[in-house]
């Protein structure tokens, strides 16, 4: 079977237009991380990410139970996590980051001030990607970040530490089948 990136539809959101989004593959010889965090109604944040091939093969997944913290430092939290295995595992592959906080990847590509809370996680994570890694952080829909969301509602259910799967939860395993195929979702404005 023939695999193809997406094309994009871009819209003008004071139409109400629809948008199809869905999970691209990464270039030939890079990997993809999707990250995302989870914070519950009990303040209680978790954390959450997939890294696949360009392939759309899972290479692993991991989920955490973080404690309390802001959403954007769950993402935060995510991607460092997501890193880390990485690193620990020798792969040096280059990496696309992708995540659906848009100031976490603003961060993380542009920094922030020193007051802000998220500074010293932000600084870790830019740190930690000049130990030999190309890394590209960006910014997806939610709808194409699915995978790593249904891994965010796991997380938060986990006691503590972190869980690495070197193959696909079953709780994942119809959302990994469609993005690996294809299947776009529709995100309204």
């Amino acid at each position: 079977m023939k695999k193809v990136f997406l094309k994009e539809v871009v819209c003008d959101r004071r139409q109400g237009a629809l948008v199809s989004v869905g999970w691209k593959f990464p270039p030939e010889g890079i990997l993809k991380l999707n990250c995302d965090g989870a914070v519950d109604v009990n303040s209680i944040a978790a954390c959450r990410g997939v890294l696949r091939d360009s392939s759309g093969d899972f290479v692993f997944a991991f989920t955490s139970m973080l404690g309390t913290c802001s959403v954007v430092q769950a993402e935060l939290w995510a991607i460092f996590h997501g890193l880390r295995i990485i690193n620990e595992r020798g792969i040096s592959d280059p990496i696309i980051i992708e995540s659906d906080s848009a100031l976490a990847v603003k961060f993380l590509n542009e920094g922030c001030s020193r007051e802000n809370p998220c500074y010293s996680l932000v600084n870790l994570i830019v740190n930690m990607t000049g130990n030999n890694l190309d890394v590209k952080c960006n910014h997806i829909f939610r709808e194409a970040n699915q995978v790593a969301d249904c891994l965010a509602k796991r997380g938060i259910g986990i006691l503590d530490g972190i869980q690495i799967f070197s193959s696909p939860p079953w709780v994942m395993t119809p959302l990994f089948a469609d993005s690996s195929n294809n299947v776009i979702f529709p995100r309204g404005f």
